[in-house]
């Protein structure tokens, strides 16, 4: 019975997307650390940084950089074992999936090597780059992460991030244009 709800609910809906919308302040500090991230640090890189990692999954994530784009790496000694990356201005608009006002930025990728997951990568990275962002002018930073990913939502809220709404997106009856629902600020 489960499946056959499903299955209707998909040829009426069409696909869909449920997003939970993440933000912070860049005011005040970073969450404090916990020792299994002591030895990272957490630096602005650019394309050159990235294509010089010895892994791939770095190196493919290159195409986030550009105009009004910020990337950030978690180092562990000289390796990078994680990156995010913010847009915003008209780079982010293209997205617009969130609005933004001036001096704000969205986290629009985050990614950590396999073998450290688990190691708060993610959630240093995070809690770091928004102090970085404080000190380009930067006020405020938002996230969509995806309704049932859990480590991301862990990971944001580690890192001082709370969650200020609920995206919907639905495609009834596969129409042209997604019907998008935004619940929350």
């Amino acid at each position: 019975m489960k499946d056959l709800l499903k299955k209707l609910l998909h040829l009426l809906f069409g696909e869909y997307a449920i997003y939970r919308i993440y933000t912070r302040s860049t005011e005040g500090a970073p969450p404090a650390r916990s020792s299994k991230s002591a030895g990272f640090t957490v630096k602005e890189v650019g394309t050159a940084e990235l294509m010089a990692s010895p892994d791939e999954l770095i190196r493919e994530q290159g195409f986030y950089l550009g105009s009004e784009s910020i990337a950030f790496a978690c180092y562990e000694s000289d390796r990078i074992v994680g990156v995010c990356f913010y847009w915003f201005g008209d780079r982010y608009r293209t997205r617009n999936f969130w609005p933004l006002a001036s001096r704000q930025a969205k986290l629009v990728q985050i990614i950590t090597i396999p073998a450290m997951r688990g190691r708060e990568v993610a959630p240093t990275l995070i809690a770091d780059s928004v102090h970085a962002l404080r000190e380009k002018g930067f006020e405020r930073v938002f996230a969509r992460i995806w309704h049932s990913n859990t480590p991301s939502l862990r990971a944001f809220t580690r890192a001082g991030w709370n969650c200020i709404g609920t995206v919907i997106e639905v495609n009834p009856l596969r129409s042209q244009r997604p019907v998008r629902l935004r619940l929350g600020q």
